[in-house]
């Protein structure tokens, strides 16, 4: 659990640098987007990787029942979430959009590489 969090921490410092220009020059006036998507992607994939490593000692059948129907939960929460506050008006649709798939995907590549160091140490329990 501690590498995961530590990449989380060392991926954020680096979107915080990298975005820190780009930010100051027109995301300022998108704030509240861009830190909705971010805190959006970041508990998907936090509550992604604890489901993972929560039923990875499991037989196969609740291991893949229970993850991915967590992503399938997971995914329609982000897609109700996303719909109601831009229809709502509470966030500007295209910066939000934009937002939440750049952190989704860093979110989610980071998830899977950090699962493919900790789980081969893991064994599977067949039925």
């Amino acid at each position: 659990m501690k590498p995961f969090f530590k990449a989380l921490l060392l991926e954020t410092f680096i979107i915080a640098l990298v975005g820190f220009f780009p930010y100051l020059s027109w995301g300022s006036l998108y704030k509240i987007e861009i830190l909705s998507a971010f805190s959006l992607s970041l508990l998907n994939a936090v509550v992604g990787y604890i489901l993972v490593l929560r039923f990875h000692s499991s037989d196969s059948s609740t291991f893949y029942k229970n993850v991915y129907g967590g992503m399938l939960i997971r995914m329609a929460f982000i897609l109700g979430f996303s719909i109601y506050m831009t229809q709502n008006g509470v966030l500007q649709t295209i910066p939000f959009f934009m937002s939440l798939l750049i952190f989704y995907v860093i979110h989610q590549w980071t998830e899977i590489s950090i699962w493919l160091k900790v789980l081969p140490s893991r064994k599977v329990q067949l039925n």
